[in-house]
């Protein structure tokens, strides 16, 4: 009996392991590399804006870098509270993965970093932005990153590019449409099963439960 409890359950386990699922979201640099200087003594923020494509949380942020080295963080900004008319709002932060230091490229390269712990629920066809921020960290050296043609590669969402020379990140004084900033943005998602599902699992569990009950007895 304990070897068909173990069994069922692993079943059980199975179904909501398989019940999980991932969105990437990719605006790769097919235009090269655009946008000296990103760095701590410069452009303080790039940020592009994007539709998630799943509801879930971003846990691996990516950027195509050239040049360096200041210190820097990715990170995923609300919608709330900017627009793709008016800016981002990099005040209201969903994730962020930790300072990035120390790091120097010789040619357009890919770099991924997972996220903090922390993040918040990303929401399925809700418009977000991607944000690389070197705001009150140090380092020196510019980056340039890597550009994306707006609505290219499949993706489209008419995404915009805004950058900011304020120390603060507070206030974007410029826009782009196209080029966008190439990024990549990982969604783990999982899906919650329909109650009725729910329902039927607890019932057959409580069904086994009960009849090894009336065995024991």
């Amino acid at each position: 009996m304990v070897k068909k409890m173990k069994n069922i359950i692993g079943l059980v386990v199975c179904f909501f392991a398989a019940s999980a699922n991932a969105g990437l979201i990719t605006k790769s640099p097919d235009l090269g590399d655009f946008w000296n200087p990103l760095s701590s003594s410069g452009t303080y923020i790039y940020a592009n804006s994007f539709v998630a494509d799943s509801n879930g949380i971003a846990t691996d942020l990516g950027v195509w870098l050239n040049g360096g080295s200041s210190d820097f963080v990715l990170q995923v900004f609300s919608s709330l509270g900017g627009d793709l008319n008016n800016g981002p709002d990099s005040s209201s932060i969903l994730a962020s993965t930790s300072v990035i230091s120390g790091l120097s490229f010789p040619s357009l390269t890919y770099f991924e970093q997972s996220t903090i712990a922390g993040a918040i629920d990303l929401i399925a066809n809700e418009t977000y932005w991607f944000g690389a921020s070197t705001v009150g960290l140090g380092g020196s050296g510019p980056f340039n990153v890597g550009a994306h043609t707006q609505n290219s590669g499949g993706i489209i969402d008419n995404g915009t590019f805004w950058y900011s020379n304020d120390p603060t990140g507070t206030n974007f004084d410029g826009r782009s449409l196209t080029p966008e900033m190439a990024f990549t943005v990982n969604i783990a998602s999982v899906h919650v099963p329909e109650p009725s599902t729910i329902a039927i699992l607890g019932l057959g569990l409580a069904g086994i439960g009960f009849s090894r009950k009336k065995k024991v007895s």
